[in-house]
């Protein structure tokens, strides 16, 4: 059992992931400046921090487990990117990345970038174009804000396309947007939960036509416009970012960081938390921050809050299978200029979509090749991970083949399977989270962090570290002795 010794605090964090090594920095820096002396434990259950950030590279080949990259228009990001010396290690994604493709009627299809590319395109009928720039005489909803009070009033991503913009515009560009940020179904995602800044913009503004002029206006009148939006990478993977954080963290002598420890359960005496972990290892703490997913943390909490497990319990996730696909250049057809595709539901296929991996970002396959990784699972095909990696790899080639002139076998076959791959927000979600701080309130010192609640992104989960460093630092200074506030 560790030591609590003096008048130093200690922090727990469960999960190695970039919220959990992100939130242990950013206490330890916080801490510094607030002249707070603490002690920070990660435990992650895996072999090595990172969660789905992992690249594996090998032969001159760099796949990808998870993310492939994040926008540069979250600052938390940069931030972070500068705390740790990582900015000459970025990677812009190509100007080819801007073009994006969809699977329509068998075909790959590009998507219209630009208003006078909408007006073009044989995407969308005549009436389905009309109906889209109708949107604009579209009442806004009254109740719209409202979801985490009334989830009567949450609207899915779908239904919020289908009435703002039309049915056509909600199958053939909703559905496969929801697929490719989340795997999922975009009838079953709360928009409010999902991209509550869409929700925002049809309050604030009536429109989101509206909303996007005003937006403009405010950037041509801005000295700094601020971050492109621009996509980018680390030169080696994103593996790079877990791998300083872990690196910082281990450099830290206020710090430990623990891999391969599971965690069997969490709970309190008093005011002392008590993480017990596998091997009877226990570690006490004053504030404990779960930032591993939502079913683990209604694993560890089980005996200590029943109710509180059984709503964490509900988020559910989509199993997915990445399926990495090496090719000699010769070997496809299609001249790869672009991010990759997106297919509709409504086409029927076993794949969400396919990213030109190697057209997006330098050193992704050796010279001479191409790498593509395709994804498949999601909320219409549960089981897709009760096939073998044959099958899955056959069926994806298959798929492709038509689509891209795919010829011969594949260089390079590598499969990345998982069983629960991203939470998935459907309606109710902020309703649910709103309930379980309410839970919360009720056991001072726990914290729940990470992708199942407020944005699956890596912006996001960088982002949110910053913030709940903040207030559990917040409330360790005020617990601290000699404060105020008094012991804890």
């Amino acid at each position: 059992m560790t030591d609590r010794t003096g008048n130093a605090r200690r922090a727990v964090v469960v999960g190695g992931g970039v919220s959990g090594l992100a939130t242990a920095l950013r206490l330890l820096d916080g801490a510094t400046a607030r002249g707070l002396d603490l002690r920070v434990d990660v435990l992650e259950a895996a072999p090595q921090a990172g969660g789905n950030l992992r690249t594996s590279a090998h032969d001159g080949w760099r796949l990808e487990w998870g993310p492939n990259g994040f926008l540069d228009n979250e600052p938390a990001t940069l931030r972070l990117v500068d705390r740790l010396g990582l900015r000459d290690e970025l990677v812009r994604s190509s100007d080819a990345a801007r073009r994006r493709f969809l699977v329509v009627g068998g075909r790959l299809r590009e998507i219209p970038a630009s208003p006078p590319a909408f007006l073009r395109t044989d995407l969308f009928t005549p009436r389905a174009k009309l109906r889209v720039l109708g949107e604009i005489l579209v009442p806004r909803r009254r109740d719209l804000g409202r979801a985490a009070d009334d989830p009567a009033t949450d609207e899915s991503v779908w239904e919020f396309g289908r009435r703002r913009l039309g049915r056509d515009f909600a199958e053939l560009m909703l559905d496969p947007m929801v697929k490719g940020i989340f795997g999922g179904d975009a009838r079953r995602l709360s928009l409010a939960a999902a991209f509550p800044r869409m929700v925002e913009l049809e309050r604030d503004h009536g429109s989101l036509f509206r909303a996007l002029a005003a937006i403009s206006k405010q950037r041509k009148r801005a000295a700094d416009a601020g971050p492109s939006g621009t996509l980018h990478s680390f030169r080696d993977g994103m593996a790079t970012l877990p791998a300083a954080l872990a690196r910082t963290l281990r450099d830290d002598p206020r710090a430990s960081l623990v891999t391969g420890r599971a965690v069997a359960s969490i709970g309190r005496d008093g005011a002392v938390w008590r993480v017990q972990a596998d091997e009877g290892a226990s570690f006490e703490a004053d504030a404990v921050v779960h930032a591993a997913p939502a079913h683990a943390a209604a694993a560890h909490l089980r005996e200590l809050d029943p109710a509180l497990s059984g709503l964490l319990d509900g988020i559910p996730y989509v199993p997915m299978a990445v399926i990495a696909l090496g090719y000699a250049r010769g070997d496809v057809a299609h001249d790869l200029d672009g991010f990759g595709m997106l297919i509709p539901t409504c086409e029927r296929s076993r794949l969400l979509g396919a990213l030109w991996t190697s057209s997006i970002f330098p050193g992704r396959a050796p010279q001479g090749q191409v790498l593509l990784h395709c994804m498949a699972g999601g909320p219409l095909d549960q089981h897709v991970l009760d096939d073998d990696d044959d099958t899955l790899r056959d069926r994806a080639v298959a798929e492709l083949r038509g689509l891209m002139g795919l010829r011969g076998a594949p260089a390079l076959v590598q499969l990345f399977r998982h069983p629960r791959a991203i939470a998935q927000y459907e309606p109710g979600h902020l309703a649910r989270l709103r309930r379980i701080d309410a839970r919360l309130a009720g056991l001072p010192g726990l914290h729940l962090s990470g992708s199942s609640y407020r944005g699956v992104s890596v912006n996001a989960c960088i982002k949110e570290s910053e913030t709940m460093a903040a207030a559990v630092l917040d409330r360790l200074a005020a617990a601290a002795p000699g404060s105020e506030g008094g012991t804890a």
